[in-house]
């Protein structure tokens, strides 16, 4: 498949491919995957991507009619059935962790067919988009991805032609929008359905809004809600709609609900009514990898190769509005934990974020990038975003400007520096801690001078560190703070 997207083959075997999949699903009535095959599943899904976005418009109209045929044939999903709003049934999602997904094949379908729709044109017509938003609003809330990442296509090309201008569809972005955040959802329990509202059963509809902010005592329900609304939100901050800014508020109040409640982690931990203490520790976190999600580039949706609509400059505009706001909330929250989950948030925004933007706000982003060292050394679930923190913090260092931000806090970097030079989780971490100590040897001998002996003296353990990689830059290091040492201070 992969030779096949490269070189552009004849879309008439990327088209056989595709229905042959279809027809096989279609046939197949016995179908059970065993969790560790899951990888197949990966794999198909992939090759139906490369395979849909390598053909036509006219090609692609060809496969998502078939898909859509089979889906709606196959699953249990009440496709045929003509209803203005179909409720989401969260049957046992308030009392266990593990949500059922379904059968194995109606998983297949289900992730198939949002393959499909993520590599489509903007102009090519999906059938009966509505009732396809409601069944992947409903796959959203039982942990399918490629359904949310669907989704945050879908919004993402909704009205759009190849060159970005408006055009006629069957489902405006506001219809979308208002299908997204307005479904009626329905909780059952023993004694029949039942509406929630404001965490409790009193006839009244609840959205995502609500489901994010826990009046659904289900901590996965509340996790999948949101990854679902992070994938909906970058497809809309690529595209540059404004509606994106309430996605992110819905996600910045999340980490705010310790400040809100006024309640620990452990608390909130220990309490079995968690509707009544506010979001779980869990689900902020998750939260706060939305902001990941929101900007970081993808490569299994919402790039140029599936076709995305991707405005100029879109992630420089979300640092600027939403940096300051998330500046400002962490100034006045109340609660370390919120405080904690607000830096990764900012860590998440900043790694993704051009270089030359950081530059010009050198001096207020330093003070966040050493505060959010200090949250995220401590986890070795962080170690991929703690190294993406100190690329940044490399970037600064190595540009004249940067240079002349970090004159103030130049100790203040040092020590955090020096701190993750024994850092286990990540060889890479290690090395390029040392590398930006080497870096701040270059600057004013009056800045650095103080540092010197704790400077060398962390980088003797380093000359013994386990990867011959790392012990390399600790000899570059001492030997570029060497002459600073022996050098004394003349004002």
């Amino acid at each position: 498949m992969r030779k096949i997207h490269e070189t552009g083959s004849s879309e008439e075997v990327l088209l056989r491919f595709a229905l042959n999949i279809w027809g096989l699903l279609e046939n197949c009535a016995a179908f059970s995957v065993q969790t560790h095959e899951k990888g197949l599943l990966d794999a198909t899904m992939k090759a139906m991507k490369l395979a849909v976005a390598s053909c036509s418009v006219e090609t692609q109209s060809i496969i998502v009619e078939r898909a859509y045929s089979v889906l709606s044939s196959s699953t249990s999903f009440p496709l045929k059935e003509p209803m203005a709003a179909i409720p989401i049934q969260l049957k046992g999602l308030q009392l266990t962790q593990e949500i059922d997904v379904g059968s194995s094949r109606d998983e297949w379908i289900y992730s198939l067919f949002a393959s499909v729709v993520i590599a489509l044109h903007p102009q090519t017509h999906i059938p009966n988009v509505r009732l396809v938003l409601h069944l992947f609003m409903t796959s959203i809330l039982k942990g399918n991805v490629p359904a949310a990442q669907a989704v945050g296509s879908m919004v993402n090309k909704f009205g759009l032609n190849a060159n970005g201008t408006d055009v006629s569809s069957t489902c405006t972005l506001e219809e979308a929008m208002d299908i997204i955040f307005n479904t009626s959802l329905c909780s059952f329990n023993d004694n029949g359905p039942s509406r929630i509202h404001g965490g409790m059963n009193n006839g009244s509809e609840m959205g995502l809004n609500s489901i994010c902010h826990g009046v659904v005592n289900s901590r996965s329900l509340q996790i999948h809600a949101i990854t679902g609304l992070a994938w909906i939100g970058k497809g809309l901050l690529m595209r540059g709609h404004e509606k994106v800014k309430d996605i992110t508020m819905i996600l910045i109040e999340c980490l705010l609900s310790n400040d809100k409640k006024g309640s620990s982690p452990a608390e909130q931990e220990s309490s079995e009514d968690i509707s009544e203490q506010g979001v779980h520790p869990s689900v902020m976190k998750c939260a706060s990898n939305a902001f990941q999600i929101l900007m970081s580039d993808s490569e299994n949706c919402l790039c140029r190769k599936f076709h995305a609509t991707v405005r100029p400059l879109y992630k420089q505009r979300f640092y600027s509005t939403i940096m300051p706001i998330l500046q400002s909330l962490i100034v006045k929250s109340g609660s370390s934990f919120s405080r904690s989950m607000l830096y990764r948030a900012c860590a998440y925004i900043m790694s993704d974020t051009p270089l030359v933007v950081l530059l010009n706000d050198a001096k207020k982003v330093i003070p966040i990038l050493m505060e959010g060292l200090s949250v995220l050394c401590s986890d070795i679930l962080d170690k991929d975003i703690l190294y993406s923190l100190l690329l940044v913090i490399s970037g600064i260092l190595t540009e004249k400007n940067g240079q002349e931000a970090v004159l103030e806090c130049a100790h203040i970097i040092i020590n955090h520096l020096i701190g993750l030079i024994t850092y286990p989780h990540m060889m890479l971490v290690r090395e390029t801690a040392i590398q930006c100590l080497v870096a701040m040897s270059r600057l004013p001998q009056a800045r650095i001078y103080p540092m010197r002996v704790q400077v060398l003296q962390a980088i003797s353990m380093a000359l013994d560190d386990p990867k011959r990689a790392v012990r390399q830059e600790a000899v570059r290091c001492r030997q570029a703070w060497a002459p600073v040492a022996s050098r004394s201070l003349h004002f």
